[in-house]
């Protein structure tokens, strides 16, 4: 099962032996649950599936002429106008929800193992390229939250070059960003960096996919 189909099934209340492991292994999915837990709400309220009253668009477009009573047969220039609108005004409602509820798979993924630092921390990092550079989520379990004064960083990294995607505090479902490419920069690695004003890798590395 793909993002696509998991969050087909799951918005219509698809809850079974197949999106429940789906679920368990993609951060991707995880991170965009609630979104999907509000459409799945929004999908079950009996109003949105009302029947419209078979006269509501000659009221409607009554209404914008000046005259709730016209019942003109022809077609005015009203109606010339304001049917072709609300068909687009349609066609942005769905494609705007189709976006919401839509994400794309990501175009990689990887496991980032903890190290001898964090031996029971582990996390897999899902990746998206943009134009500006990579959208990157990483879902992190196992590792204790930064002590005051400390930043846990993740870094993209191409031999001696280390590039920062940003920060965070504590394990779970982080979105980061950075302004290059995996295929670039294919290793990546966290450190835990104190609050100072050195901008390069500490060398504490708690997560690595050590290539």
């Amino acid at each position: 099962m793909n993002c696509d189909e998991f969050r087909t099934q799951y918005l219509v209340g698809g809850d079974d032996d197949t999106t429940g492991p789906h679920l368990a292994a993609c951060g991707a999915c995880r991170f965009h649950r609630e979104d999907l837990e509000a459409g799945r709400r929004a999908l079950k309220d009996p109003a949105i599936w009302e029947e419209p009253p078979p006269e509501l668009d000659k009221q409607v477009i009554a209404l914008i002429a000046g005259n709730e009573d016209r019942r003109s047969a022809g077609l005015t220039w009203v109606e010339r106008w304001v049917r072709p609108l609300v068909a687009a005004a349609v066609v942005v409602v769905a494609v705007g929800l189709y976006g919401v509820f839509r994400t794309p798979s990501p175009d990689w993924e990887v496991t980032m193992p903890g190290t001898s630092l964090a031996p029971l921390a582990t996390s897999t990092v899902s990746g998206w390229n943009t134009d500006s550079g990579t959208r990157v989520l990483i879902a992190v379990e196992g590792l204790d939250r930064a002590p005051a004064g400390y930043v846990y960083e993740l870094w993209l990294s191409q031999g001696p070059l280390h590039i920062s995607a940003g920060t965070f505090t504590a394990g779970g479902e982080i979105e980061l960003r950075a302004g290059v490419t995996r295929a670039d920069f294919p290793r990546l690695w966290v450190t835990l960096e104190p609050l100072d004003d050195d901008q390069s890798p500490s060398g504490h590395t708690v997560l690595d996919t050590g290539a």
